[in-house]
């Protein structure tokens, strides 16, 4: 189980925080539930209309050879779900990066495929994915509505930690807003201090400077 930064640059999960573990344990019940092999959440990169790797659940050799890696929109299974927003089942009919490597006892290949789209409205954030390598294996009609869910709690789960960085946001601006007021008033009540000495006397003035030269 391996998982790259791009959660971070994309989703802006960071390691630390909570909303990474769910969304591992989200995977990790996908693949038990539906008897998967493997499961991955991709993020869409915009510029590039692809959806890259950044979160895998599997053995170490393959999550080496997955993650990072791009499957292009609207190819198989997995971009085909990011095109239309609907659950995709199947055999893979498009060779992504689950089929560059080999497990023993298999073919090497996917047998069978769930790709289910992550969006919070019209926008898009991701496919979340599970595969299975094993001869036997398909998927049905329960599996896509049940891994719909999965994807539904996924999206939900990115989409309020966006909120939740949002608001940090706003108020860490107005924290540093209402800091940078308190300084520019402590600024103006210092110069209003230093104009009154010197009008009331001039004499005050040589000493005034030499303090503030110091203080400098």
């Amino acid at each position: 189980m391996t998982d790259q930064p791009l959660l971070s640059s994309y989703l802006g999960i960071l390691p630390q925080m909570p909303e990474r573990k769910i969304l591992r344990l989200l995977l990790e019940i996908a693949i038990e539930v539906l008897e998967a092999d493997e499961g991955s959440l991709l993020v869409y990169d915009a510029p590039s209309r692809s959806l890259r790797f950044a979160m895998t659940v599997a053995d170490e050799a393959s999550a080496a050879t997955i993650e990072g890696q791009s499957v292009p929109i609207g190819q198989g299974l997995t971009g085909l779900a990011a095109v239309t927003r609907e659950v995709q089942i199947g055999a893979p009919v498009f060779h992504d990066i689950h089929q560059t490597h080999r497990r023993e006892g298999d073919s090497g290949e996917p047998e069978a495929v769930i790709a289910a789209p992550m969006s919070v409205g019209e926008t898009l954030i991701g496919v979340l994915t599970v595969v299975s390598f094993r001869p036997e294996k398909r998927f049905g009609a329960l599996d896509a509505k049940l891994f719909a869910r999965y994807a539904t709690i996924a999206a939900f789960v990115v989409d309020q930690r966006r909120r939740l960085a949002a608001v940090e946001a706003r108020d860490h601006g107005l924290l540093s807003g209402s800091a940078l007021n308190e300084s520019a008033r402590a600024e103006q009540k210092i110069f209003k201090s230093l104009a009154r000495i010197v009008r009331l006397d001039e004499s005050a003035l040589p000493h005034l400077m030499q303090m503030l030269a110091s203080l400098e």
